[in-house]
């Protein structure tokens, strides 16, 4: 009983965890020119400190007022290739120091990883954004008239986690797969919230099941597929899932981490697979930011295809990624305590990557768009 109970605490958390989204009102601009790609060994060394050498003005009061606020994670941003803002301070719960290399859960910024899975996945041959969800599940009726196109924009209509979702029936004791099961039966017997197509809803479970999606078609778990085919070969050593931390402290040793990170505001087995389950490095971050942004991920019309609006009417959402975010395109995450930020802003040749573990959905969401715009400030270097 006493396990049920904390289960179904833990899962609270976490459903109030994946229902936050976050959008900057700035839109997205081409930019003429390309910068150098990022590797996961550009970011510098850890030093737990601030890092004022490369900021202008701006950047600087911006980084001064993380500091005087004792906000706790990292804060990394390239400009043109080169480091602007450098941020590591604050402990996990464990005492360990936070450094501009500890790995933080990024939550829904999850989501373009699974979105850039299923476009190369489509530049393979193996599915097409235009297939249907009953290709895979054709026991799930609704899911004929529901394209993985509507699922990547969150137009589906398909409902997301709540109150009535069958929470206490997801446990650590089980397995990724029983869970997945579990979650799955219960919302395929769920109506729809509109027609597919209808309008934006976002929803957590459309990720979740396009990283279901992506386990069928490649014949390989949806974390091994992600590996090696980015996070291996782009450099990304300190980059996995939430599950693989609990089941293997052996692979996770070079991750700070400590069990009460995690749990009880942590991530069931399966549960939020696709839709938040990642946690990685800043090098990590921005090595991925700039080889989505530059081909060396997904092809260029697939990128373009991530970051095309098919929600201009209200939340500007193009394939797991909102395109009018702080002057680019991104997207915000929070699991359990864990905050995260990350974007590409092409016009300005700029990434930027925030993850803090306190502070919880305001405090990010401040502290990114005053960021983001103090490193867009055209003021100079002291």
């Amino acid at each position: 009983m006493k396990k049920r109970l904390i289960a179904a605490l833990t899962l609270i958390a976490v459903c109030a965890a994946l229902l936050f989204t976050g959008c900057a009102p700035q839109e997205q601009q081409p930019s003429a020119t390309e910068p150098p790609l990022a590797t996961a060994d550009s970011a510098p060394a850890a030093t737990g400190t601030v890092d004022f050498t490369a900021a202008n003005d701006a950047v600087r009061t911006a980084l001064e007022k993380l500091e005087a606020a004792h906000y706790s994670g990292v804060v990394y941003a390239e400009k043109d290739g080169k480091p602007v803002a450098v941020y590591a301070d604050g402990k996990l719960s464990g005492g360990v120091p936070i450094t501009i290399d500890t790995p933080m859960p990024i939550g829904s910024v999850s989501k373009q990883f699974c979105a850039a899975a299923v476009m190369l996945l489509q530049e393979q041959g193996k599915l097409s954004v235009n297939d249907t969800l009953g290709t895979y599940y054709p026991a799930y009726e609704a899911g004929k008239d529901i394209t993985l196109h509507q699922m990547l924009a969150n137009r589906s209509g398909i409902p997301n986690l709540d109150e009535n979702t069958p929470l206490d029936e997801v446990t650590f004791d089980k397995t990724d797969e029983e869970n997945t099961a579990t979650l799955t039966e219960w919302l395929f017997a769920q109506p729809l919230l509109f027609e597919p197509d209808e309008k934006f809803s976002y929803s957590n479970f459309n990720f979740f099941l396009l990283s279901n999606i992506v386990e069928k078609v490649s014949g390989k778990r949806y974390i091994d597929f992600l590996r090696e085919s980015f996070f291996t070969p782009l450099g990304m050593e300190h980059t996995g899932s939430v599950d693989e931390l609990e089941a293997s402290p052996e692979w996770a040793k070079g991750f700070s981490y400590e069990k009460p990170d995690f749990v009880p505001a942590g991530i069931m087995p399966g549960l939020c697979k696709g839709a938040g389950d990642i946690i990685a490095t800043a090098a990590d971050m921005t090595a991925w930011m700039n080889a989505l942004r530059t081909g060396k991920s997904v092809p260029a019309e697939s990128y373009k295809a991530m970051t095309t609006d098919y929600s201009q009417e209200s939340d500007h959402y193009g394939y797991g990624l909102y395109v009018s975010f702080g002057g680019g395109v991104g997207h915000f995450g929070l699991t359990g305590h864990f905050t995260a930020a990350d974007c590409i802003n092409e016009k300005e040749n700029l990434t930027i990557f925030m993850a803090s573990n306190k502070g919880g959905q305001s405090a990010i969401v401040d502290r990114f768009g005053f960021l983001s715009i103090a490193l867009r400030d055209k003021g100079e270097k002291e």
